[in-house]
């Protein structure tokens, strides 16, 4: 059955790039993903994979921070903040819109207005820029934000901040922008539906890409994704395993692997399953993994135990948090104490076919588990599905679930405590005790302070296992021989700048 699937879309592939001269073949990138945003072009619902891989060549925010911290310029030129609350930004002046708008400060104002507004309550970048009070143009090209509490760091919050066409955002709406949307970005969208999205290069884009067009195709199974890069169908294949390695390598193609920008974890649902709640359980089922055998034998050694809730490039870091130990014997004890001497039975749900997300490592760590009595049945879910879950009430029907804790794109650990804790509309882990420390934090009015307060914030994770803490998000992406490397932040990958040969 697996085959037949692999068969037809591939087929599909090969349909859409048959209609395509081998002439103008060279000038577009076919790529393979795991899936698409469940909103599509919307680019306030969510902000994480698989969003990411599309926005960067739709969208621009105001700034760019890169994959050391530096924040540089983008559609901002430069930024000053002017008091606790307020930031002036000077934007990049000529850039155009994909409909012929002219960027000025009136999109950053309506963009804003949007995300502050009750409309916008449910957008993951909405909770992400939850310090936005609003904006005001001071000039066309000179913009003013305000924030609700002092915000050191809102130059690096504002790479999140999609900015969008203002006039076509009056015109149709958030529901209008899913398959009509308009950025400022080195690509504009000619079709998207749920199985591929054809693009083709603005040519009038600050940003000039390289190519002409550019093709993403839905292909959830990753040995999909490697028959396509592998017969020529695809240029570039997303999010595969170190196990494609041999396989890319051996045709003459390349493996690239890029230093993600988040840490990998099996979330658990402390408010719907009261086990969980008991810290003692939440230790077993770390306790319990054997994140260094997985690693080594797995993953090929390039992907390292996680030692803490945030990656170490980015703010928070905290260098004398070390992996948590394997340890069953105890965790069997712990589990005893907590008053399952005998085990417990969970349901995880999860997205296969990504680097770090495989089912073939899912089903490890579930063999893990039950050897020290925890029954962990595996079951797959759509990246659509997840997204969808995580921001509802009701989204899941088990108790653990796969994510991440996420920094891009500003490489603020806190970004992450936004979903992550009491402050999500419908959060499933959430440490009352904590929150003042975490409020304090997000309030600080230096840099430095909210640096050390995050470090608190995240050692009371660390300490209260939070989550089955597993490995540093590393991304490794296969591109073929006649296409340049993908410079990229993470997943945030620069489109404009890879190009292709004959």
């Amino acid at each position: 059955m697996r085959g037949f699937v692999q068969r037809l879309l591939l087929g599909a592939i090969a349909l859409v790039t048959g209609f395509i001269s081998s002439a103008s073949m060279a000038a577009t990138l076919n790529v393979g993903m795991i899936g698409f945003p469940r909103e599509f072009g919307q680019p306030y619902t969510v902000s994480n994979l698989p969003a990411i891989y599309t926005f960067t060549a739709l969208y621009d925010a105001l700034t760019f921070v890169t994959h050391t911290g530096q924040v540089d310029s983008w559609l901002a030129l430069s930024w000053k903040q002017t008091s606790d609350t307020t930031w002036e930004f000077k934007l990049r002046p000529h850039v155009k819109f994909s409909n012929g708008e002219l960027l000025t400060s009136a999109a950053v104002v309506e963009s804003v207005a949007y995300l502050v507004s009750p409309e916008a309550r449910g957008d993951t970048v909405a909770a992400e820029l939850s310090s936005l009070a609003g904006a005001r143009a001071i000039d066309a090209l000179t913009v003013e934000i305000t924030t609700k509490t002092p915000n050191p760091v809102l130059h690096r919050e504002v790479s999140a901040l999609r900015i969008i066409a203002p006039e076509h955002w009056k015109k149709v709406g958030p529901d209008g922008y899913r398959l009509n949307p308009v950025g400022t970005g080195p690509f504009q969208v000619v079709k998207w539906n749920p199985a591929r999205l054809e693009m083709v290069a603005f040519k009038e884009s600050w940003r000039q890409a390289k190519v002409d067009a550019m093709n993403f195709f839905v292909l959830p199974d990753i040995p999909t994704r490697v028959q396509g890069l592998l017969s020529g169908q695809l240029d570039i294949a997303l999010a595969l395993r170190t196990d494609e390695r041999s396989m890319v390598e051996g045709a003459g193609h390349r493996l690239q692997a890029s230093p993600g920008t988040g840490v990998f974890v099996i979330a658990l649902h402390t408010i719907k399953d009261q086990r969980l709640a008991d810290v003692r359980v939440r230790k077993a089922l770390n306790l319990g993994v054997n994140r260094k055998k997985i690693s080594e034998l797995m993953l090929g050694g390039l992907v390292k135990p996680a030692s803490q809730f945030t990656p170490p490039n980015a703010s928070g870091y905290d260098p004398s948090l070390v992996p948590y130990a394997y340890d069953p014997e105890q965790a069997k004890r712990l589990l005893a104490e907590a008053g399952y001497p005998d085990g417990l039975s969970l349901l995880f749900e999860g997205v296969m076919g990504g680097a770090v997300s495989d089912s073939s490592l899912f089903q490890q760590i579930a063999s893990d588990l039950a050897n020290i009595g925890v029954k962990m049945e595996v079951r797959p879910m759509l990246i659509s599905q997840l997204s969808t879950a995580m921001h509802s009430a009701n989204g899941f029907e088990g108790s653990l679930f796969a994510t991440d804790y996420g920094t891009a794109p500003s490489l603020d650990s806190l970004r992450s405590m936004k979903l992550h804790s009491c402050l999500h509309l419908y959060p499933w882990y959430c440490d009352q005790e904590g929150l003042p420390v975490l409020q304090q934090a997000l309030a600080a009015k230096t840099e430095a302070e909210r640096t050390a307060l995050t470090r608190q914030v995240f050692r009371r994770y660390y300490d209260n296992y939070a989550a089955v803490l597993l490995w540093d998000i590393v991304y490794f992406d296969a591109v073929r021989k006649n296409v340049s490397d993908m410079p990229s932040v993470g997943s945030w990958i620069r489109w404009e700048g890879i190009s292709k040969t004959e």
